[in-house]
């Protein structure tokens, strides 16, 4: 497949990990978190709007996936288990298997720094980078969608993606 896009987007805000949420599995999204994500899915959608979203199974991923679903109007979200155990290149063959051509990916610290270095670089660990909560990054595939062969389009911040819908406001009045 030629012409890919990938969008690796880490959860928004989350609870904090302690005996409020003895299954890390299930740590939802905070109320200050969901505000945030969906600024961020606003300024986004600005930059990129996928045709569909592969979210971890984990609560706060499948909050995120669908918060940016609603604001860039996609209704397939799509179960990715790799995207909470790191399996890259499980991830590139499910990205493929999708069939489509902008896909965004939800999920995790350390994890979607390994899996951006890995479709850089086909190594998890050559390329240091930082996804803060509700941060994203969008990688190009040219030829095959496969490890080492992306290019890096842009990595931004929240603040930047939120930045993003203070500017579509500004421009709108």
């Amino acid at each position: 497949m030629a012409g890919v896009q990938v969008c690796l987007i880490r959860h928004g805000i989350a609870g904090e990990r302690g005996p409020a949420y003895p299954d890390d599995n299930l740590r939802p999204l905070t109320s200050e978190g969901v505000v945030k994500m969906e600024r961020a899915a606003i300024g986004l959608r600005e930059l990129f709007v996928p045709d569909v979203i592969l979210t971890s199974p984990l609560t706060r991923s499948r909050q995120t996936a669908e918060i940016v679903a609603d604001a860039c109007g996609v209704r397939d979200i799509l179960r990715c288990d790799p995207l909470a155990n790191g399996d890259d290149a499980q991830l590139l063959r499910e990205v493929v298997a999708s069939g489509h051509a902008r896909i965004a990916c939800t999920g995790h610290e350390p994890l979607l720094s390994y899996t951006l270095s890995y479709c850089l670089t086909g190594d998890q660990g050559a390329v240091s980078s930082r996804f803060r909560k509700g941060a994203a990054a969008l990688v190009r595939f040219d030829g095959d969608v496969a490890a080492g062969r992306g290019s890096l389009e842009w990595l931004l911040q929240p603040a930047a993606l939120r930045a993003i819908t203070a500017d579509v406001s500004a421009d709108g009045d």
